[in-house]
């Protein structure tokens, strides 16, 4: 079994910070290559994510540990007739992304549960046809992203456009929706130039991951499935995978039209099991 669950770890590394719904891609190979249980695959995939978290944090570890730390000593006052400045303890990307989160609660929760009894109830093919349905719905929101320019910065952006764009990132719990896919297209249509886009979009992504894992080790089964050994190896591998892709996306200037991909994706994916599930072909 170790075998298909690096595999899957590598798919989640590679994946992860395409637009194109690691979660959703994983599930279909889990599902209908290897076999696996859909609500087994689901946890999985939350513990495969964990990996490409600490990517984030890796990469980014300047902006989300700066703007949570206050400067400890006092500036030097030249003269006791100078006020000192006031030091705030939180920057405005740590604000940026309490509120974000708190967005992407109010619609990942709720999903969250759904994802779980739908996965559960409905059989393989169902579930298949699922994601072909979202991952249509990802490569249309894709779309919109085409030839988007913009200058903007965090500070352009509103408390109420950063819990907006946690509510966007919370969909993204259903498998087929690119988490990614979704906040940046928001970002860049927005106006926020892509490199800042990027940033602020994976950043949102870490306490989110964590949230996520929390709720299956409350709920989930997978830890009492596997041996703690395996969840190291896979979070490991998709760690690892993940530094490498990351680093490639952001100092390559390639564009892919990612949203043709999922489209034609989605498509062949409905094609190949809707027949199934109308009329029961095997």
């Amino acid at each position: 079994m170790i075998i298909p669950l690096l595999v899957l770890a590598l798919m989640q590394g590679l994946l992860e910070f395409l637009p194109v719904s690691s979660e959703g891609q994983i599930l279909l190979v889990a599902v209908n290559i290897y076999h696996f249980d859909a609500a087994f695959t689901l946890s999985l995939i939350f513990w495969l994510h964990l990996g490409t978290a600490f990517t984030i944090i890796v990469f980014y570890h300047r902006d989300i540990f700066g703007s949570l730390c206050a400067r400890i000593s006092p500036p030097v006052e030249k003269e006791k007739t100078v006020e000192p400045k006031t030091q705030k303890l939180f920057g405005p990307l740590f604000v940026f992304v309490v509120v974000g989160t708190l967005g992407t609660v109010v619609v990942a929760l709720p999903l969250y549960f759904f994802l779980q009894g739908f996965v559960t109830y409905f059989l393989g093919n169902v579930i298949t046809a699922f994601i072909g349905i979202l991952l249509i719905v990802t490569g249309v929101v894709l779309y919109f992203q085409r030839g988007v320019q913009g200058d903007l910065v965090l500070i352009d952006i509103s408390l109420k456009e950063a819990f907006v764009l946690g509510l966007l990132q919370g969909i993204a719990v259903l498998p087929g929706i690119s988490r990614s896919g979704m906040t940046l297209t928001w970002l860049l249509v927005r106006g926020v130039k892509r490199e800042e886009a990027l940033r602020l979009s994976f950043i949102l992504a870490v306490p989110a991951t964590f949230g996520v894992v929390a709720l299956d080790l409350i709920f989930g089964e997978t830890l009492f499935v596997l041996p703690w050994i395996f969840f190291v190896m896979i979070v490991l591998v998709a760690f690892l995978t993940g530094l490498g892709a990351l680093a490639v996306l952001r100092y390559s200037a390639v564009r892919v039209p990612w949203w043709i991909f999922c489209i034609v994706l989605g498509a062949i994916v409905l094609v190949l099991t809707i027949p199934t599930i109308i009329f029961g072909v095997p």
